[in-house]
């Protein structure tokens, strides 16, 4: 027993020598079919089961980094300038158009309530004035466009609304008086001081004068030039007849100064320096303070656009 024990030792100690040599040699890389060299050293390569440190940037690269425009960094979804500046301006034209819209409204209510005034005047309505259209107010236009031979529908576009403050016009408008009559009374005033508050020959206001020269040839004007400024109808500088009536902003608001228009870009008036005077449209006092016109004769005709 002992002697089996010993062979059985001594055969595995044979085969653990046997085995050593073929386990050296398959550790060992296979490089060519040349004899064996000393393997080369290389990096070990990157396992996939350990993870890599991540290596931190310098400081520069960092700092490069934080200076990026925001344009080159990506981020969230943005408008762009160009869009943010369309929206922009959209809502501005947006809010203009919402503004003058509501200022012609303005203006169409303060046209149509004078439109309504006028249609009393001529017997078509006798409607109160609102400024607001009504079904009354669209029958009287019709039937005054019908009379006229305008286009009936009812609507107070520029042209009814024109005819319609002349017709207004000539049945309350002085009548018979010509323009020239008027222009030949107020020459003859010619060098009368300025008095303020003044209506005789002894002295002159702007005013005071205007309805005086106007009196004389048997035409009736109120007092003040603002209310001067009320009468008749509108007229352009290009429209201006001998005896229509020309007004000025001078020491207040509104129409403060009035006179007579003579022909030729001329006008009569008392002024607070020189009294009565013929003075030139052109003039740049004037010329500045230019408020409009008014026509108050009929006989210096219907006004045309």
């Amino acid at each position: 027993m002992k002697m089996k024990k010993k062979l059985a030792s001594v055969l595995t100690v044979i085969m653990l020598a046997c085995s050593l040599p073929w386990q050296a040699q398959a550790a060992a890389p296979i490089v060519s079919n040349k004899p064996h060299k000393a393997p080369v050293a290389t990096p070990p390569a990157v396992s996939e089961a350990r993870p890599v440190k991540a290596v931190p940037e310098p400081a520069a690269v960092k700092a490069d980094t934080a200076a990026k425009p925001a344009a080159e960094v990506k981020a969230p979804k943005q408008a762009k300038p160009e869009k943010k500046a369309k929206k922009t301006a959209k809502k501005k034209s947006k809010k203009t158009k919402e503004k003058q819209s509501k200022v012609q409204v303005q203006q169409s209510n303060w046209r149509l309530k004078v439109a309504q005034q006028k249609l009393q005047v001529l017997g078509f309505s006798d409607e109160r004035p609102s400024g607001r259209m009504t079904e009354a107010t669209s029958s009287a236009l019709k039937s005054f466009q019908k009379q006229h031979k305008l286009k009936a529908d009812g609507e107070l576009n520029d042209a009814t609304y024109q005819k319609l403050t002349w017709e207004a016009f000539a049945k309350e408008g002085i009548p018979k008086v010509k323009g020239k009559e008027i222009v030949s009374r107020a020459a003859k005033y010619k060098g009368v001081p300025y008095v303020f508050g003044g209506t005789t020959t002894k002295g002159f206001d702007c005013s005071g004068y205007v309805q005086y020269v106007f009196k004389d040839c048997k035409a009736k004007l109120p007092r003040l030039a603002d209310e001067q400024a009320l009468q008749g109808i509108f007229v352009t500088q290009k429209q201006l007849r001998p005896g229509d009536l020309v007004f000025f902003t001078t020491y207040a608001a509104g129409a403060s100064h009035v006179g007579i228009y003579a022909g030729d870009g001329q006008f009569w008036s008392a002024s607070s320096s020189k009294g009565v005077i013929l003075s030139s449209l052109k003039d740049d006092y004037w010329k500045q303070r230019y408020y409009g016109a008014r026509r108050v004769l009929i006989t210096n005709g219907e006004v045309y656009k």
